[in-house]
């Protein structure tokens, strides 16, 4: 279900580009490309290749960005990378690089619960609507 502030951009680059993101990783964890740790350099890439599609559909009046601190300013464009991608991608490093299975599955574990609690909180005790 598509929401304010969630539109159908986000949903297919945060459920197709992990999986892409993943792919494209080289078995050897100690592969560098251009003196880049290979997951840095494609994090880095992906995140950069997210914000241009953002910033084409927002110069195209497809995607409209609220808040004034968030646009295709210096400062905005970075606050889209860092905030808005890279730390997805950071995430998902830090899930890749556990050495063991349990390790994974109790990390995505902590970051699922992190969201469900938010809403139990905002929806139940709080009773905030969005």
């Amino acid at each position: 279900r598509t929401l304010v502030g969630w539109n159908i951009e986000i949903m297919f680059m945060f459920s197709i580009l992990g999986i892409v993101y993943y792919h494209s990783l080289n078995e050897d964890r100690t592969a560098k490309i251009l003196g880049i740790p290979d997951m840095w350099f494609w994090a880095i890439g992906y995140s950069a290749f997210s914000v241009f599609i953002e910033v084409f559909l927002n110069i195209g009046g497809h995607l409209v960005w609220e808040y004034p601190f968030w646009g295709r300013s210096f400062g905005g464009v970075w606050l889209i990378f860092l905030i808005g991608y890279f730390h997805f991608f950071c995430a998902t490093i830090f899930v890749i690089t556990r050495k063991t299975t349990k390790a994974k599955l109790i990390t995505i574990g902590i970051i699922y619960l992190i969201p469900i609690l938010m809403n139990i909180l905002g929806l139940g005790i709080f009773k905030w609507n969005y």
